[in-house]
Order: C-alpha cells, then sequence, then structure tokens
C-alpha cells in the first residue's frame, strides 16, 4: 500500500469513527463537576452495564465505549486526597479508570491508532492501557488523556484484554510519575449479604496530592456475572489543600503522538511485505 493510500485509509476510518463516537460526558447532579476543597459531587445513576469496563470474554475483556462511559470533573486547587467511590444499586461489579486530561474529556476521538486497530476503535477501548498504548491512542492527546493513574475493578476475576492489558480485581496505582499525584490507593467491597443478588459492591480509589485540573473517570461493570444496575459516583475532595510541589512536566507535542502512531503502522507494513 502506498503513503498517500495509507494516509487516506486512516483519515477515512477516523472520520467513520468520529461517527460513532460516544456520547457526551453523563452530568453531575446540579450540572456542577467542579470539586472545591471539602465538597462532593454525584452521579446517582451512572452507567449501569454489567460488562463496560471489562468481563465479557466474547468481547476480549476489553472495554466497550458503547457500553461503559466517561465522565468528567474539575479540582480547581490541588487537594490533600480526592477519593472516588462507584457503588451499584443492585448485583453490578462497579470499576473504573482514572485519567488526567486537559479538558473536560468525554471519550471523543482525538488521536489516531495504527491501522490495524483504526476499525471499531471507539468500541474497543484498553480501559487500563497507559496514554499511548494500543487501544488508547486514539484517546490519547492533548485534548484528550494525558496519563493514566489508576484502576480498581470490584470483579473477584482477573482478566487480560486482546491489548495484553492485565485487568486485576482490586485497586491499582499505574501512573508514570508523581507530576499529578503522589500515589494511588483504594479498596472493593459488598454491602448487605454476598448471597443475595440485590448486593451492593463497591470501588474506591484514593489520589494523594491530587493536582489542581481536569480528571476523566471511566465507568462500568466488570463481571458479565452481574444483574445490573446503576452504578452511583462520587468525587470528594479532602478540606486541606495540598503542599505538594511536582516536578516540572516536559510537555508533549501532539505530533508526536500522530509521528508514533505512523511509525508503528509502517513498520507493520514492513513487517508484512517482508513475509510476501
Amino acid at each position: 500500500m502506498s503513503i498517500n493510500k495509507l494516509f487516506e485509509t486512516t483519515l477515512l476510518a477516523s472520520a467513520l469513527t468520529l461517527a460513532f463516537a460516544q456520547p457526551a460526558a453523563a452530568a453531575w447532579t446540579g450540572n456542577d463537576n467542579s470539586v472545591e476543597l471539602g465538597t462532593t459531587i454525584t452521579n446517582p445513576a451512572f452507567n449501569g452495564s454489567t460488562v463496560g469496563f471489562s468481563g465479557n470474554p466474547a468481547l476480549t475483556n476489553d472495554a466497550w465505549g458503547m457500553q461503559a462511559a466517561f465522565t468528567n470533573f474539575y479540582l480547581p486547587t490541588s487537594a490533600q486526597s480526592v477519593i472516588i467511590d462507584a457503588r451499584s444499586s443492585a448485583g453490578n461489579y462497579p470499576a473504573f479508570s482514572i485519567f488526567r486530561t486537559n479538558v473536560a474529556y468525554s471519550g471523543d476521538t482525538v488521536g489516531v491508532d495504527t491501522p490495524a486497530e483504526v476499525t471499531g476503535q471507539i468500541h474497543k477501548f484498553n480501559s487500563v492501557g497507559q496514554a499511548g498504548d494500543p487501544g488508547i491512542i486514539w484517546a490519547t492527546g492533548p485534548d484528550g488523556i494525558v496519563e493514566t493513574l489508576g484502576y480498581v475493578s470490584s470483579s473477584s476475576h482477573n482478566y487480560v484484554n486482546s491489548y495484553g492489558g492485565v485487568i486485576d480485581s482490586g485497586a491499582h496505582d499505574i501512573s508514570n510519575d508523581n507530576l499529578y499525584e503522589t500515589g494511588v490507593t483504594g479498596a472493593i467491597g459488598v454491602t448487605g449479604n454476598p448471597a443475595f443478588a440485590t448486593t451492593k459492591r463497591y470501588a474506591t480509589l484514593t489520589l494523594t496530592d491530587l493536582q489542581a485540573g481536569w480528571y476523566a473517570i471511566f465507568v462500568g461493570g466488570a463481571d458479565i456475572a452481574g444483574t445490573g444496575g446503576d452504578i452511583t459516583v462520587k468525587v470528594t475532595a479532602s478540606a486541606a489543600a495540598s503542599t505538594y510541589t511536582p516536578p516540572a512536566a516536559v510537555p508533549v507535542p501532539a505530533a508526536v503522538w500522530l509521528f508514533g502512531s505512523a511509525m508503528v503502522g509502517f513498520l507493520g507494513l514492513n513487517r508484512k511485505s517482508v513475509r510476501v
């Protein structure tokens, strides 16, 4: 395939992907997504999919954009800690990932994947991948995901998605550095009797010294055994401001993301040529 043809194919696939972009980020109660120190914002009836985050072997354990959903919040002042809490209203297994963004990111395509990943990219999402990893490149960039900070899954099962991403039960810190926080911890559990289908499960993450700015949360169920039910999401900032001073960030121009994606595509074409 010629370079021009490859470029045209990539643009076409990207345009098709945009046509299937996810809906806008869910609104918080009172339509207020700003979390001032000592306050909490709530969405009492968020995405109720049982397998939107991971967990369905038929969907290669990827997060599927049309079933799970993004929401976002703004932290105007760096806080000593921010707690994100997701709880099911019935027999669901809530899970979520937390990302640093530069804007209120709702899940639209902002990057270009390698040709092999373009088809259906908005449906197949590597929910635990670091920014720029396969399956998340389409969401990576200055207007999208800048860094993946952590994830938590209330399912007792561990999974490997089609991108090789390991989705383990429990809470996990997967940040690259201390630019946006100094630690990610969390917990999972149940309220009520686990023997009943109406048991409410929860998954929480606590981000220490979370820096001021925009953040996106990707929320969904993580186990096909769930019976569904809305997920309540709460974000609470501590009353005390953080005194942590992060190291200076080294900005990555948008062109670098695109160049990296293009290089991977060209290398893939070269490997195919060798096989032929």
